[in-house]
């Protein structure tokens, strides 16, 4: 435990709330829950149990090393998990360790897009006396994993040779499922249905059938298929501000601090590195414990807000590793008051949005980019 102040706040409730959003709009309710690179920045341990309780279908990681911290939980263990990137050949092993542990252990499906790869799985399985869960995952245009479309009979017929695999799933990713023009999009997924029909027409069933992300879960139905896989929306956000549908979502993490030093200073007076602010009239420079070493970019330096009181007052001089400094002017600010940098504070907000728009980038980057550092520390 750290009497550290700078903490991020996970509600709990919110969390609840956009799963059961999404699970209505689907209009099947099979989510699988993505809570990759730390259930973007929100705890993957808390995120699964949540998302668990409310019926996901399965859990999603980026790569298998993300589940070990909590696949054996005894909550979580009977819960299926996907790893979305393909794996190595030489991960076979591991992916047995995560399926067979014990009798209630659900399974822990790779992603398939090798032939190699499911043959040294399949090798691995039969020596463990167990059987493999696969997602077959087909590339429609997003040109980074997968099989390609006309390739997929083949690779399943290939695949069909090695016992101790079985293709309980098939997925594609949308590239550019958020852009207003979705003619793309509607290419993709026109290529991933005829993939399905083929491998249909030829005896390959599968009971899992994803293709939308959050984005296509809000804008696109017919690509909801059995099952939806969505991420950002879980954790409150749009996939987009170009969306045509918008969902009904609750930020679920707070970013704050509080304020640890004052001091009064004259008119201009340069502040932190490089003297990059100077103090226009006497003022008070309030201190804050957090920086870029807690994924407060310094490229916002300049550009931030934060609440106090309910109040917004700007960010001063160049964000430090550990510390920034605000300007509060005359306020009433006293050490100790609480520093809301990321949520709500009284009638004011700070979203995610507002600080990739700073940073010219997605509130998916803000998220994720805080750090190990900070507890999160849940909330009802």
């Amino acid at each position: 435990m750290t009497n550290r102040p700078t903490i991020a706040e996970i509600h709990a409730d919110a969390l609840r709330h956009n799963i059961r959003t999404i699970r209505r709009v689907s209009g099947h309710g099979n989510v699988i829950a993505v809570i990759k690179a730390n259930g973007y920045g929100h705890g993957s341990e808390d995120c699964a149990r949540i998302f668990a309780r409310e019926g996901a279908s399965m859990l999603a990681v980026a790569v298998l090393d993300e589940a070990l911290s909590w696949r054996f939980l005894p909550e979580l263990e009977r819960v299926p998990v996907l790893v979305v990137t393909p794996p190595f050949a030489h991960e076979a092993e591991a992916y047995c360790d995560c399926s067979s542990r014990t009798p209630e252990t659900a399974h822990c499906a790779f992603s398939a897009a090798s032939v190699e790869t499911v043959q040294a799985f399949s090798y691995a399985a039969k020596a463990r006396g167990i059987t493999l869960s696969a997602h077959l995952y087909v590339d429609t245009g997003m040109r980074r994993d997968g099989i390609e479309p006309e390739d997929a009979l083949a690779f399943m017929r290939a695949c069909a040779e090695f016992d101790g695999v079985r293709f309980d799933g098939i997925c594609t990713h949308f590239a550019s499922a958020d852009d207003t023009d979705k003619t793309f999009a509607n290419k993709q997924l026109q290529r991933f249905q005829d993939t399905v029909c083929t491998l249909g027409d030829a005896g390959w069933q599968f009971s899992m059938i994803h293709a939308a992300n959050s984005a296509a879960t809000a804008d696109i139905p017919a690509s909801r298929f059995n099952t939806v896989r969505t991420g950002i929306a879980l954790y409150g956000y749009q996939p987009s501000h170009t969306m045509h549908t918008t969902l009904d979502l609750r930020p679920a993490l707070t970013l704050k601090t509080c304020v640890i030093s004052l001091r009064r200073v004259p008119p201009h007076t340069p502040v932190s590195y490089g003297g990059r602010y100077t103090t226009p009239a006497e003022t008070t420079i309030a201190t804050l414990p957090i920086g870029y070493g807690d994924g407060f970019p310094r490229g916002l330096s300049g550009k931030a807000s934060c609440l106090i009181h309910g109040k917004r007052f700007a960010i001063v001089g160049t964000i430090c590793m550990d510390q920034c400094m605000v300007d509060v002017g005359n306020a009433p600010v006293r050490v100790g008051d609480e520093v809301v940098l990321l949520g709500e504070q009284g009638n004011s907000r700070i979203f995610a949005d507002d600080l990739a728009d700073a940073l010219s980038t997605i509130p998916y980057e803000v998220l994720t980019n805080i750090s190990a550092r900070v507890r999160r520390v849940l909330v009802a």
